[in-house]
């Protein structure tokens, strides 16, 4: 599993359990997550949310002339590696 959908999957668990404190349901209960959302009223809408929020941090982000910018882009090339004078 890849580094994404390991956090979209940790996000959607953290989600989950928040639903379930809501609706005061208890992980022994065996209750599907279908039926939690269906309980609480509520709907799965925090990836989207979080992935609408990097949008709108990168627009603000390429928007100036930042070194951020450079760096998110690549621009900036390496130096040669510092290395201990010998004597």
């Amino acid at each position: 599993m890849d580094f994404g959908k390991w956090i979209r999957s940790d996000v959607q668990s953290s989600e989950m359990w928040c639903c379930r404190r809501m609706g005061k349901i208890s992980w022994t209960d065996r209750v599907r997550n279908e039926e939690v959302l269906l309980r609480v009223e509520e709907e799965r809408n925090i990836v989207h949310t979080i992935k609408r929020m990097k949008a709108n941090w990168i627009g603000h982000v390429l928007r100036r002339n930042c070194l951020l910018k450079h760096v998110t882009e690549g621009k900036i090339e390496g130096t040669g590696r510092r290395e201990r004078r010998r004597k």
